[in-house]
């Protein structure tokens, strides 16, 4: 396809409604706030953390050219998985803009490793997988929906699903999957629910944002973060320095895993349930009190228990972007302040406040906040990594890794498999609650530069802790816990 040089962009009307309906277009649509501060702060940066593979495992038969017809349909549906961002003359004041593509039949290619000993070919194969998924995406060409097939054997196939961050969520990986295979289960006769019509699409969403995030509505969302970022930044510092750190160390991520156990998890739940809180504010509440232990001994009193961390918000704050396919997320900074006196279940009920007032304004995405708020910030997520401040990711949506079943086509047996894809080491730490039959679990990832193994492992087991004695004793300030 020819993609035009010149564009027009429609307008939506001002509204202040809450609802996104479907909207008149254009040959073009402005690009949301958040793939503008993309475009404009890294189009041509290859990070791998923007390429999101997601992976299926079929064990059985796998009728590979109904698969191929099944993932063209797909894209059909999904409009953003046809979308393009066309280079434009920034000096000259143009806008950033989506176009989209119509949609067009293409092959899915077969990646095989037939030379490979069968007791290592799926490894093998996965590492071929990756290999493709790793690829830079080209913004202006696309397509920025890639999926390839890798064949272990004629009853083994794995599928990897790579789209570029820009047009694809977390939200939207459930999305796409159940679509997918319910399209597939229909292709071959299956008695399966047809899907429902989409009642908008992504482009819908992004005239929408441009829309209602104006004016008074604009000022009110905006309102909230300038108070509550007040002398801190939108991408705020950890405040977490391992003194002994490796000097001379390549930059990369390992992982270290804490496993709750099942007692204490009940517990928690038991504990969450009581307060009418999650799970996760518990976790977070948990973790902070760790990051204050240790602030303490690098920052002292005054500054331990001004404690931020960074992470994601789902922002699908309407039912009809429910069963939409994009980029709808949003990061936020999670500010808590507190003492050493602060007893644990008034920081639980702090820690509350804290999510639910963010949650509550979401809609509002994180690039005009940092445009507006810190400029010297807005678009340094999409630079090269050495640009990104040292601070703490916090998953607090706890992830389910033993998820609900996904739906099994006649014939086969379809499992989710990860996709071994290298991970950037920005922001320093991570950390990220997962819900498991067996209990909840704990992982940090954290840049084995700047932080060494006992650091980390002193730093989970500290939160493991705190979450162990504050449920037990949630009326002790978190200074008198032991930790």
């Amino acid at each position: 396809m020819t993609i035009p040089t010149t564009f027009h962009v429609t307008r939506p009307v001002p509204n202040t409604s809450t609802e996104v309906r479907p909207a008149t277009r254009g040959a073009a649509v402005p690009a949301t706030h958040t793939q503008q501060e993309r475009l404009l702060g890294g189009r041509h940066v290859h990070q791998v953390n923007n390429n999101i593979a997601l992976g299926l495992r079929f064990e059985g038969r796998l009728d590979v050219p109904l698969l191929e017809r099944s993932l063209n349909l797909l894209a059909e549906r999904h409009e953003t998985l046809r979308t393009v961002f066309p280079e434009v003359d920034e000096e000259a004041g143009e806008e950033h803009v989506m176009l989209l593509l119509p949609p067009e039949p293409r092959a899915l290619p077969v990646l095989e490793a037939d030379d490979e000993p069968e007791e290592t070919r799926l490894p093998r194969v996965l590492a071929l997988l990756a290999a493709h998924a790793n690829q830079p995406f080209d913004l202006a060409a696309g397509p920025l929906f890639r999926p390839v097939l890798g064949r272990v054997s004629e009853s083994l196939h794995v599928l990897s699903m790579t789209t570029d961050h820009i047009v694809f969520d977390a939200w939207s990986a459930r999305i796409m999957i159940n679509d997918l295979l319910t399209i597939y289960a229909t292709g071959q006769g299956d008695d399966v629910p047809a899907l429902p019509e989409l009642s908008v699409q992504f482009p819908d969403f992004a005239l929408w944002q441009h829309g209602h995030l104006d004016g008074k509505q604009l000022e009110r969302q905006l309102g909230y973060w300038r108070k509550q970022l007040d002398g801190i930044t939108p991408i705020p510092a950890s405040g977490l320095a391992d003194p002994h750190a490796p000097t001379g160390a390549e930059p990369g991520v390992t992982k270290l895993l804490e496993p709750i156990g099942p007692e204490l998890s009940s517990a928690v739940e038991e504990f969450a349930a009581r307060e009418r809180v999650t799970s996760a504010v518990l976790v977070s509440a948990a973790l902070k009190a760790a990051m204050w232990r240790l602030r303490l001994e690098t920052l002292g009193e005054d500054a331990a228990g001004d404690v931020a961390t960074f992470g994601s918000l789902a922002n699908r704050t309407r039912p009809e972007t429910d069963a939409m396919v994009g980029y709808v997320a949003t990061p936020a900074t999670f500010r808590t302040r507190f003492t050493g006196r602060t007893p644990f279940a008034e920081l639980v009920r702090l820690e509350a406040q804290t999510l639910f007032n963010a949650m509550r304004h979401q809609r509002i995405p994180f690039s005009l906040i940092s445009r507006e708020l810190a400029p010297e910030q807005y678009g340094i997520r999409f630079r090269e990594p050495g640009s990104v401040p040292i601070y703490l990711n916090f998953d607090m949506d706890m992830v389910e890794d033993e998820r609900e079943p996904l739906l099994h086509p006649s014939g086969l047996d379809v499992q989710p498999i990860g996709i071994p894809m290298p991970e950037v080491p920005r922001g320093g730490l991570r950390v990220i609650g997962y819900q498991r039959k067996d209990g909840i679990a704990l992982e940090l990832r954290y840049r084995h530069d700047l932080y060494g193994r006992d650091w980390a492992t002193r730093f989970v087991r500290l939160i493991h802790a705190f979450l162990q004695h504050g449920v037990d004793a949630p009326g002790t300030p978190i200074e008198e816990l032991p930790a």
